[in-house]
């Protein structure tokens, strides 16, 4: 388990991970406020928030197949 932690492909994928799950939190709740105005925003929301979400969902993938969990078709 010690090893894992010190991999540096664990590492930049954990952050890669972390930085996504942040965006896509900051991007929700900026979402669900409460407008002032009716200008639109600059950078669309919500195509941003779904690719970064698809990302992070790679990621955490990647992450539970470097820990030891089997994911996709069973091998023969």
């Amino acid at each position: 388990m010690t090893e894992l932690f010190s991999n540096s492909e664990f590492i930049i994928t954990l952050a890669i991970f972390l930085a996504c799950a942040a965006i896509v939190g900051t991007l929700a709740w900026l979402e669900r406020r409460p407008r002032t105005s009716l200008t639109p925003r600059l950078i669309p929301t919500t195509p941003v928030l779904l690719i970064f979400g698809f990302i992070g969902l790679l990621a955490l993938v990647h992450l539970a197949n470097m820990y030891g969990i089997h994911t996709g078709r069973n091998p023969k």
